[in-house]
């Protein structure tokens, strides 16, 4: 039995799906998987044992790919787009299965019902529902060996569950928290090392961020593996609604999610660790808002930094 699973969204959404991919392993141990991803699966997955299709979503990269897929036998679709729908419609794969609220549902030979009131993860798992498989696991999951973790602690002067990670940053800026609300909190987390992470596009504004309070910035200055690792060696991560949060839970690391815009009722909260809802009367917004209903943008002060230090004294 061959089986695809395809989701080409951001990086937490690709972590999130890994307990489908888990699960195939345990009910199907003979079966071959390949997962299909934005190229950043290459690093991110290096070392499991399952085969890697990068996909970059190009126009004729959509043709090309048809030729790579046609010959399996099970397509697993948590990725809701037209563009998937459609490759998947013409890839000729005999069972294909998607969620109801997919862009063109039509294309898929099972549909299967997409329920906010889930976790992410559980979600995603209802998919293997149509194949009857009994044996499920929840659990997240990325690979890294204990080598890597120390190396990249060794290059960056870390010691292992003596700091903390931050991520103030995000793909959706109403996802943001207030750069003073965070140099507030930080301030007042005592007795551990703060290690803010970002990408580099995020370094004007951790600049900012640094003008106000001191922390070690590995904002832009690590590889994928590096920040895993680094993610992997902390006591705990404190992030926006973003990637960190899904990462620390895949390498056992509990995490504190800020709510500003969104919610955790759209069910991406942390497995492992807790969060703080956002009090704004109009928030949440949406999964991935884009501007603010309101031009109040009153959720990004919001919750206060104390609020946030009571959660995270509970985990420290």
């Amino acid at each position: 039995m061959k089986f695809l699973v395809w989701q080409t969204a951001f990086l937490g959404d690709v972590i999130l799906a890994t307990p489908i991919v888990r699960s195939l392993e345990r009910s199907y141990p003979d079966a071959e998987i390949t997962f299909v991803g934005r190229p950043f699966i290459r690093e991110l997955f290096r070392g499991w044992d399952i085969e890697l299709i990068p996909f970059s979503k190009g126009f004729w990269e959509s043709f090309s790919i048809l030729k790579r897929i046609k010959e399996f036998d099970v397509a697993i679709v948590p990725h809701r787009s037209l563009r998937t729908a459609l490759i998947m419609l013409f890839s000729g794969i005999p069972t294909r299965i998607g969620f109801d609220r997919s862009e063109f549902r039509y294309a898929y030979t099972h549909v299967v019902e997409h329920r906010w009131e889930l976790h992410e993860v559980d979600r995603n798992l209802e998919l293997l529902k149509p194949l009857g498989i009994g044996k499920i696991t929840r659990e997240t999951y990325l690979p890294i060996e204990e080598g890597e973790v120390e190396e990249a602690l060794d290059k960056f002067g870390l010691r292992e569950k003596e700091y903390v990670v931050l991520n103030p940053f995000s793909n959706f800026p109403l996802k943001e928290w207030d750069i003073g609300n965070w140099a507030e909190l930080m301030k007042k987390l005592e007795g551990f090392e703060k290690v803010v992470t970002g990408l580099p596009s995020d370094r004007e504004k951790a600049k900012r961020l640094r003008e106000r309070v001191e922390f070690r910035d590995l904002v832009g200055k690590t590889t994928l593996r590096e920040l895993m690792a680094v993610v992997r060696g902390a006591k705990l991560v404190v992030s926006n609604d973003s990637s960190p949060v899904h990462m620390a839970n895949a390498l056992g690391v509990p995490a504190i999610t800020i709510y500003t815009a969104t919610s955790p009722a759209y069910g991406f909260y942390p497995l492992k660790g807790s969060y703080v809802e956002n009090p704004a009367p109009c928030s949440p917004c949406s999964p991935n808002p884009k501007r603010c209903r309101t031009g109040s943008y009153e959720c990004l002060r919001l919750p206060t930094p104390d609020s946030l230090l009571e959660v995270l004294n509970k985990f420290l």
